[in-house]
């Protein structure tokens, strides 16, 4: 309805963004328009109103952001904060803080999901490929420990940052996923930590034994699955949190997923193969 009005932002979501109430429309001298390039917004805004952020003639930090479309909606990299001195004119872009932070949470997520744990589901599924002895099992082991140790402090770095930025805990998909995958997988070292033994050569697998197996590596599945998903929307969040370019973020995308069709194509096809070779091996 070409209205200029003051909202409060609650939230990221459409439904959270509302108008202030009557009595704090307050804004005067308002137009829009658009003359075929460009939407033009004017408006007068008093400086100093009870329960606002008082503008000071000095320095300020000022949000701006803008949508696609005369519809409210999400404004995806089309945002930025910046600092403005309304004496002086003078003016600069505030860069969103925790960059580090949430680069070093990205990049240590995709060790663990991405490399440690496929590489230690391979070291399993390929494990006639290797020396005859345990070296499967260590490095089985050893990889999906250590992917726990950094998917640990990953979990850490999200808790702390977004304490620290003020945001709502396990809010969107990815913070909940998150969650669900930490107890996942700290159900699943557990399990392997406190798994009944192979039984002796010659003996029958337990009732007990065989329940592990087939749980531990459902979960595991389940796990890289999650993990899988996991990794691409934290790219889509950095890439909205940081306007990283669209470009950009589709490269990053495309390197991903071609990584993540690797280690899937090495799985399923090796795995597969050498399943398929046992089989044909017992049958003989």
């Amino acid at each position: 309805d070409n209205k200029v009005e003051k909202y409060n932002l609650g939230g990221k979501s459409d439904s959270a963004v509302l108008p202030m109430p009557e009595s704090q429309q307050t804004l005067s001298d308002t137009s829009i328009e658009f003359n075929g390039e460009q939407t033009i917004m004017k408006f007068t805004k008093i400086m100093k109103e009870a329960g606002e952020i008082e503008i000071s003639s000095a320095d300020n930090t000022f949000l701006w952001a803008h949508g696609l479309s005369d519809v409210l909606g999400y404004h995806s990299q089309n945002r930025a904060s910046i600092a403005l001195n309304l004496s002086s004119g003078a003016s600069e872009t505030v860069a969103v803080p925790n960059k580090s932070a949430w680069l070093a949470h990205g990049i240590m997520a995709f060790f663990a999901w991405g490399v440690f744990v496929p590489f230690a589901v391979q070291s399993s599924l390929l494990r006639d490929l290797l020396p005859k002895g345990p070296l499967w099992y260590k490095l089985h082991r050893g990889l999906n420990s250590t992917a726990f140790a950094f998917f640990a402090v990953v979990f850490v770095i999200a808790v702390a940052f977004t304490s620290k930025e003020g945001a709502t805990h396990f809010n969107n998909k990815h913070q909940k996923m998150g969650l669900a995958m930490f107890i996942m997988a700290a159900f699943q070292v557990s399990g392997g930590l406190f798994r009944p033994h192979v039984p002796e050569e010659g003996q029958e697998k337990s009732l007990v034994r065989k329940s592990w197996e087939v749980g531990h590596r459902v979960l595991g599945v389940t796990l890289l699955a999650c993990g899988f998903w996991q990794m691409r929307e934290g790219i889509a969040l950095y890439a909205i949190k940081y306007s990283v370019s669209e470009s950009g973020e589709g490269s990053l995308g495309i390197a991903y997923w071609v990584w993540i069709g690797i280690m899937t194509a090495l799985i399923i096809l090796g795995g597969g193969y050498f399943k398929l070779r046992s089989t044909d091996s017992s049958d003989d």
